[in-house]
């Protein structure tokens, strides 16, 4: 017998009630449940007396979490990792299932009909104030937020130094470079390549450091950088590594003009962002879109979006390099 598709209510449903999955998972990683778990199973009792929880309770969340595949329960009533539930762990996923879920964030999600009625980012109707300016005064929720970013960034970072052919630069700026991690990743594949981080004041700092360990002061720099104002000169190479997408596009053409008027005429720039596909195709990126635009104002865009960005500034595109990761790679010229 063919099974049945399921009725259109119960697959409206699953969304409508995607929170009781969530909010779950976002506990979960909270307590630290998969890093407890990480050596075998274990009883709830433990479990709970680990994370000062009350067991009853705490055992009915683990158990919703096993029906979907997060977490699994032997039949000695002991639960244990999946394959899902080990994502969950300090170091993979577990900052992103916070970051997402916090009571903080839920907080500018819940202005979403404020968001589509105005325009204006989510965030700064629920708060008063950007997303960038607030986590400066939440070292807590900074922590997570930066933590999550760099997770993702390292599956990234190494899909980007395999993808751009950098044997053909001498000198690579990444503009908005934050901490460093991707620049001292490129440096230590291409030891002809010497490299600067331009960033802003505290984040270079962090930079800095990470260059000194890495023993790479010889090579790189980290510099301050205000890049609505302009980025610094004298390279072949320039990269804008996810920045794009956390500006309205009045912003990005500014950013990309400021590129514009420091490239040479033989520079390379380099964006990478993720691209929003046309259609109904499904997409992370198009649920990315809306993070972006409840929390900075920013957005993915699509290629033709890109495109009239890029020419706005008086740039072209080269090349798309479509990459196995989420992330598309976009090399750019002058035009003007």
């Amino acid at each position: 017998m063919i099974p049945k598709e399921p009725p259109p209510e119960a697959e409206m449903m699953k969304f409508i009630a995607s929170k009781w999955i969530g909010k779950p998972i976002y506990a979960a990683a909270e307590l630290g449940i998969a890093d407890l778990l990480a050596d075998g199973p274990l009883s709830i009792n433990t479990l709970a007396e680990t994370t000062r929880t009350h067991a009853p309770s705490l055992f009915r969340l683990m158990r919703a979490l096993a029906g979907v595949g997060i977490f699994a329960q032997g039949e000695d009533g002991r639960f244990a990792l999946t394959p899902t539930a080990e994502c969950l762990k300090t170091g993979k996923l577990r900052s992103a299932a916070i970051l997402f879920n916090a009571e903080w964030s839920d907080r500018a999600w819940a202005r979403l009909l404020d968001n589509l009625k105005t325009g204006e980012a989510a965030f700064e109707i629920a708060y008063g104030q950007p997303l960038t300016e607030w986590l400066a005064r939440n070292p807590d929720a900074a922590a997570v937020f930066d933590d999550a970013n760099a997770v993702r960034a390292v599956q990234s970072h190494r899909v980007i130094v395999k993808a751009i052919d950098f044997s053909i630069h001498n000198h690579v700026v990444d503009i908005g470079g934050g901490t460093g991690a991707l620049m001292t990743e490129i440096l230590k594949a291409n030891p002809h390549l010497t490299g600067m981080v331009a960033d802003v004041a505290p984040v270079v700092e962090k930079a800095a450091m990470l260059i000194r360990q890495k023993e790479l002061t010889a090579r790189c720099e980290a510099v301050v950088c205000d890049f609505f104002k302009a980025v610094p000169a004298n390279a072949d190479a320039y990269i804008l590594s996810n920045i794009l997408h956390d500006w309205p596009d009045d912003q990005c053409r500014t950013i990309l003009t400021n590129c514009r008027d420091t490239m040479a005429r033989n520079s390379t720039l380099y964006v990478i962002e993720m691209i929003v596909p046309s259609g109904n195709t499904p997409s992370i990126a198009k649920l990315l879109d809306l993070e972006m635009l409840v929390m900075t104002g920013g957005r993915e865009r699509t290629q033709e979006e890109f495109r009239d960005l890029l020419s706005d500034a008086g740039l072209m595109i080269s090349v798309f390099h479509h990459t196995p990761d989420t992330i598309s790679i976009i090399e750019i010229k002058r035009s003007i």
